[in-house]
């Protein structure tokens, strides 16, 4: 026997403990380490047998949103799955019980609550208190999904910017040209001056369709400055209060501090102030107020744009700032696309909100500038 045994059963002699005691404090030691590993598993962990739940741990029931593990157990497992799915995973557990593998398969969870949530089942055979069992593994695929769909948007993003920079290339100096001709032609036929300025005024709409595009294929923030954002609202409100006049609408601008400056590029953030206040506006067409609420901490500052409209609808909420998605007749579906990469280019980002009392847009300036 080697001299570090030797030295080890001495040690437990003199502590008075057997090597058959320590052997079973060590078994102890081993189980409590592998139930804490399974109770806490980022993934979902239940075992069933017949179907019937018979262990889920911490992660399941915030899955599931249960208060107390008794809500669930002892219930089928078929209970929590939706009820057009509930014939497959009868299918998969009787396949398992004979011996045969289960492989991850999505799911529809119905939760205690009445949510759902879209998950990736895989089951395994095993023994609960010396019986058959399955031991079922849950992943909730929510995270995933939401990367999923960042990635797409990224996708249609970059395919759009290179829209952008080819459209503008190639309309901007034909158009130019029109514009040119155009105005010769109308010093020539004064009698047709009405079509001339239809003519005019729809080229016009074409070149602020080419801005938003050139806005869009030219990412890099340029002219960095100091700017005091309570000036710069205040001049937005000076530009569009007569447009809200018109349409019974009230803009109401409120400053929580008292210099509110950040470093930025002052063009840019002005565009992006004058889309959201139209958008609020055009939400509103009956009348009502739009808040405009400007409040700074140590590290950035908080712009908030609200309106009282109806608020966006949910089946079309997650499609907002995608590339020319628009709700409106004559509009691009570029302003919101547009405004949110401006405001990321100033380290920032943009928020949105929205119910049936209205839509809160949230700005977030940092106030260093850092890229």
């Amino acid at each position: 026997m080697s001299d570090e045994a030797q030295g080890k059963i001495g040690l437990l002699q003199e502590q008075g403990m057997s090597a058959s005691e320590q052997d079973m404090r060590n078994l102890e030691h081993n189980a409590e380490l592998y139930r804490r590993i399974v109770e806490f598993s980022p993934d979902t962990v239940i075992i069933t047998k017949n179907d019937v739940c018979q262990y889920i741990n911490e992660t399941g029931m915030k899955l599931l949103h249960a208060e107390n593990k008794s809500e669930i157990m002892n219930k089928s497992i078929l209970d929590f799955v939706h009820e057009d799915e509930r014939e497959s995973l009868k299918d998969r557990v009787t396949n398992l019980n004979q011996g045969e593998t289960a492989l991850p398969h999505p799911y529809t969870l119905i939760c205690l609550d009445g949510s759902v949530a879209e998950v990736e089942m895989k089951a395994i055979p095993t023994f609960f208190n010396n019986e058959k069992a399955i031991h079922i593994i849950v992943r909730d695929l929510s995270e995933q999904k939401i990367t999923q769909e960042l990635m797409m948007k990224s996708e249609k993003l970059s395919v759009a910017g290179q829209l952008a920079a080819g459209i503008a290339h190639e309309i901007r100096n034909p158009i130019t040209s029109i514009k040119g001709f155009l105005q010769l032609m109308e010093s020539d036929i004064p009698e047709k001056k009405d079509y001339f300025e239809v003519v005019s005024s729809e080229i016009n709409r074409i070149e602020t369709i080419l801005n938003e595009l050139l806005a869009l294929a030219k990412p890099k923030v340029s002219d960095m400055k100091e700017v005091n954002l309570i000036e710069l609202v205040n001049q937005v409100v000076t530009l569009l209060n007569t447009d809200a006049i018109m349409k019974d609408i009230e803009i109401n601008p409120v400053f929580n501090c008292s210099r509110c400056k950040v470093i930025c590029d002052e063009n840019r953030i002005k565009q992006v102030f004058i889309n959201f206040i139209k958008n609020a506006m055009e939400a509103m067409p009956a009348g009502g107020k739009v808040m405009i609420e400007v409040e700074q901490s140590d590290l950035v500052t908080v712009i908030r744009f609200t309106d009282e409209g109806e608020g966006i609808p949910e089946e079309i909420a997650g499609r907002i700032g995608e590339p020319f998605f628009t709700t409106k007749s004559d509009g691009t579906g570029l302003g919101i696309m547009v405004s949110k990469q401006i405001i990321e280019n100033h380290s920032g980002k943009v928020m949105i909100s929205s119910d049936t009392n209205g839509t809160c847009v949230e700005v977030e300036i940092p106030l260093s500038y850092s890229r």
